[in-house]
């Protein structure tokens, strides 16, 4: 083998000529070693250290104040203020600062490595303490300031155990009534609505009282100041006027109920919160009409499902001067579960930071007090926000005292008023305290598509008190169809609790995961709920290869599975409807429109007994939202001040039908029903690209076989 020099040339290596037979001469081997490095002195490596945390501090403080005044426009000096205010917080800030910065120390030269490493933990230092900051001081802004409200602290209550039920008492007023500095002095409360928020059985439900209603007034204890409409008690107490005397009297009058968060608000909160939203979505029953310069408050509303701004919506929930109070309670209670619908399809929990700058635009119009004196916390608003978005259909539920049960009288002075017995009131508390999800009672069975068994994975834990329960009920699943999934051997098949009822969790980031666990949760027996997938779950989950669902099986489960009875029932009744032919009117009206109408309409053949198309715009085809249409027909009922509507349009996807609460099929077509307290408040039905639905009225006074009879009259114009 012929070798080379490195240059090319022929020859020995060495440097000595090639000799045949000559012994080759090899040169000695020298051994070099690199230059030690210097040590470093302890000086040296503090004054590093202290190098590296002056420039991550300084990266890192400019990185917040780019954050925040690109979110929400705050100045250094507020956020130095915020961090002053949070030692335990911004002590940690430090620490970890000088961890990294110490980390850094150990690096022998600024590679590209380091310093991508050192930018990424800038950024994300200062766009997790910025948005920490920033929810702290969101909620800090809306904590309980003045002197009014600080008062009432004292007869809030403590949140029991954690997953209780918690009440507020929403008190909405208007600010430019208050005289001076007071916004409270010499003005009454606009609107006075108890919410009682229950994670246990994910409902939310509402109390409304008429502010005309006639009730002892509580200025302070136990003494009854006067007897007066219940809105004065926000005027009428002196010094323990406002939210003082507005939460003792309703703790006097809805005995049983005990306040745990006090919310005031003012108009300018309420318009800027819709507004925030980008406006809500809501259906307008009727024609609302007043001008400037009435006496009354402005308003002008075409009916029709729509979107309000902020001012149009306080225009809505204030109106009663065609009706009254007990309608205006009504509409205050639609636009809450309008409001619930919006907050559903704009904020997840994802996008919390949108949440928080809601809170922080409020600031000064709207004060959130607790018994402790202490501001929400971040947890409270997330959990409370896991349950409005996961409220299961139906699970919204309104109250009020039926108006058969209020009866009007005028007092000495000439004022109208509303009286009510102690025991219509205590009715209306108790439904409000304990809400119940009923079945719509309608006299007939419902047929639920429902998803394949095949399609439905799960993963059963044990809750209860039976060892081996779970292991037999997964057998049981899986031999009707269901795909179950189990734990790692060394991971027992046991929940974090003990539970009573048999819990169904699914995973919202799913498809089909809530469809998923309503599906499987009646096998289970009557003692069930379903709800999201918790932290303590989470894992169990990802063990077991993230199934739709985890079942985690009660104490109240007595082993067998209760699946349905095959075989579909009857078609819906509409026995005892109130219903009458309406076809003589109702199809020259929507005749009218058939021609600028771009989608087949359709006639209502049955419409609810004393209706007559309303005098006033009683046919309305407009557009809802860009490029789709709605066609609505508005109808007075018996005469008096309460409409309800047939609707139609081509467009399907409107935030209306999010959630249905149950669905059937007559005659090929799917009806879809949309129900509050067991009344239907809405029924629609679908017929190729186009949606026809039955809204009732404000107080849902329609009974439930009447909507439907009126949903199953409507026929295509021919």
């Amino acid at each position: 083998m012929r070798t080379s020099k490195k240059g090319g040339r022929g020859g020995s290596w060495g440097g000595q000529p090639a000799a045949s037979g000559a012994p080759r001469v090899v040169a000695p081997v020298r051994r070099y070693r690199s230059k030690e490095r210097a040590s470093r002195s302890v000086a040296g490596l503090v004054l590093r250290s202290l190098g590296w945390f002056v420039v991550l501090l300084v990266v890192l403080v400019a990185a917040l104040v780019l954050w925040r005044h690109s979110s929400g426009h705050q100045k250094l000096a507020s956020i130095a203020t915020s961090v002053a205010g949070h030692g335990t917080a911004a002590a940690l800030g430090v620490l970890a600062a000088v961890f990294v910065g110490a980390m850094l120390v150990t690096w022998t030269r600024a590679t590209a490595q380091a310093l991508g490493l050192l930018a990424l933990v800038i950024l994300g230092a200062g766009a997790a303490g910025g948005l920490y900051l920033y929810g702290i001081e969101s909620l800090d802004s809306v904590n309980a300031t003045s002197g009014q409200v600080k008062k009432a602290e004292s007869l809030l209550t403590k949140l029991g155990k954690p997953g209780a039920p918690a009440v507020a008492l929403i008190a909405g007023y208007d600010h430019r009534s208050g005289t001076g500095t007071n916004a409270y002095a010499g003005s009454n409360s606009d609107t006075l609505m108890l919410l009682r928020a229950d994670p246990k059985n994910d409902t939310l439900s509402l109390l409304s009282f008429p502010r005309d209603l006639n009730v002892p007034i509580y200025c302070k204890g136990n003494t009854i100041a006067t007897y007066d409409r219940i809105n004065t008690a926000w005027a009428n107490c002196g010094s323990n006027g406002g939210p003082y005397a507005a939460v003792d009297t309703i703790q006097h009058l809805a005995v049983g109920v005990h306040v745990n968060y006090l919310i005031t608000l003012d108009f300018n909160a309420f318009k800027e919160v819709v507004n925030r939203l980008h406006g809500v979505y809501i259906n307008i029953d009727r024609r609302y009409y007043n001008p400037l310069g009435t006496g009354y408050s402005a308003i002008n509303l075409q009916p029709g499902y729509q979107k309000l701004d902020g001012g149009q919506a306080l225009q809505y929930v204030r109106f009663r001067h065609l009706d009254s109070d007990i309608y205006r309670n009504g509409r205050q209670q639609l636009f809450m579960e309008a409001l619930k619908a919006r907050l559903s399809q704009t904020l997840t929990l994802s996008n919390f930071g949108e949440i928080l700058q809601i809170i922080h635009a409020v600031k000064g119009n709207l004060e959130i007090a607790k018994s402790d004196g202490s501001p929400p916390s971040i947890t409270e608003i997330n959990s409370y926000l896991g349950l409005l978005l996961g409220l299961p259909p139906g699970h919204l539920q309104r109250n009020a005292i039926p108006p058969q049960d209020l009866v009007n009288f005028v007092t000495p002075a000439g004022a109208d008023e509303l009286k009510a017995s102690p025991e219509a009131v205590a009715a209306a508390v108790h439904s409000f305290l304990h809400p119940v999800v009923p079945k719509v009672h309608r006299g007939h069975k419902t047929r639920r598509p429902k998803l394949p068994y095949k399609t439905i994975s799960a993963l059963v834990l044990n809750a209860g008190d039976i060892t081996g329960e779970a292991a037999n009920t997964s057998t049981a699943l899986r031999r009707h169809g269901f795909v179950t999934k189990t734990l790692p051997k060394s991971t027992p098949a046991n929940a974090p609790s003990t539970t009573h009822d048999t819990v169904v969790y699914y995973d919202p980031s799913q498809a089909n995961a809530q469809k998923a666990a309503r599906e499987l949760a009646p096998l289970f027996g009557p003692h069930n709920r379903v709800t999201q997938m918790t932290p303590a779950i989470a894992p169990f989950a990802g063990k077991a290869g993230n199934p739709l669902t985890v079942v985690a099986i009660g104490t109240a489960y007595h082993g067998t599975l209760k699946f349905p009875r095959r075989g579909g029932g009857p078609s819906s009744s509409t026995a005892n409807a109130q219903v009458q032919d309406g076809i003589g009117f109702t199809l020259p009206a929507v005749r009218s429109e058939n021609g600028p109408a771009h989608f087949p309409l359709m006639v209502p053949h049955k419409v609810a007994l004393g209706s007559s198309l309303s005098t006033d715009e009683g046919v309305r085809l407009f557009h809802p939202v860009p490029g789709k249409q709605e066609l609505v027909l508005t109808f007075n009922l018996n005469g008096g001040v309460e409409y309800w509507q047939v609707e139609e349009s081509n467009w399907t996807y409107e935030p209306l039908f999010a959630k249905p609460t149950d669905q059937f099929t007559y005659k090929g077509l799917t009806y879809k029903e949309f129900t509050t307290g067991g009344l239907l408040q809405t029924i629609a039905v679908y017929a190729g690209r186009n949606v026809y639905w039955v809204q009732n009225t404000i107080l849902n006074s329609l009974s439930n076989s009447t909507m439907i009879a009126i949903a199953k009259g409507l026929r295509p114009l021919h």
